[in-house]
């Protein structure tokens, strides 16, 4: 009998748990980049047609002399290797942006430390995770998925990585990139100002509770069986 009883508990212990989980209202993580955290850097090269224009934190100006130059801005998050950013739990990079009308393509590039082939002192060997956004003129909010970030196949050629089918891995983000893509035309000032860039994504918290909480009463299940047994 109080075999009977002790087994209705720890299933009713269990129904309990998993309806008190399905209640608790989801949290949602929302992680901003600030100004004085990152590192700024300018991104293009004048010797492929790259002019700026005006250049400053969160902000570019430019201009193109041939479609197949790019030019944007960077952030660094840390230049001694010991402060990347975990964003595997986050679900998508969320973007206020305000862009001149000209500016048709925005290339979105996540830089991600490969302990396999990064060289924390050369930039180029970070991994790159990219998406294009097309841009309307003035301020928009832009939502991409992280899972829709690829890696191209010119870094696996490059680095002479093995190609995993692109899996992507934001336990290590080192950086962030943002530069007009090719669709833009070029002789044409284009110009962006981000005002704000978060990572957002939901707590696995109450997730990790719950797994914990039934396995321990699966645990006192298989203890009460064995002991029973003997």
């Amino acid at each position: 009998m109080k075999k009977r009883y002790l087994r209705a508990g720890l299933l009713i212990s269990g129904i309990m748990g998993v309806i008190a989980y399905s209640l608790f209202p989801a949290k949602k993580e929302v992680e901003c980049l600030e100004k004085d955290s990152v590192n700024f850097y300018s991104y293009g090269n004048p010797a492929v047609g790259t002019a700026f224009l005006e250049v400053e934190a969160f902000a570019f100006k430019c201009r193109l002399s041939n479609e197949s130059g790019n030019c944007g801005m960077g952030l660094s998050f840390n230049e001694t290797g010991n402060d990347y950013k975990n964003w595997n739990l986050m679900d998508s990079l969320v973007l206020n942006l305000q862009s001149s009308e000209n500016f048709e393509e925005l290339i979105v590039q996540i830089l991600t430390y490969d302990p396999d082939y990064t060289d924390p002192d050369n930039r180029t060997t970070m991994k790159p995770a990219l998406k294009e956004l097309h841009l309307s003129p003035g301020t928009k909010r832009y939502s991409i998925a992280m899972e829709h970030f690829y890696t191209p196949d010119y870094w696996f050629e490059q680095q002479k990585a093995r190609n995993t089918h692109n899996a992507k891995r934001f336990s290590a983000v080192a950086g962030l990139e943002m530069f007009s893509g090719w669709k833009n035309q070029a002789n044409r000032p284009l110009e962006l100002k981000a005002e704000s860039i978060c990572a957002e994504g939901f707590s696995n918290t109450p997730f990790v509770v719950l797994v914990i909480y039934l396995s321990i009463l699966i645990a006192v299940a298989i203890s009460v069986r064995i002991k029973n047994n003997h």
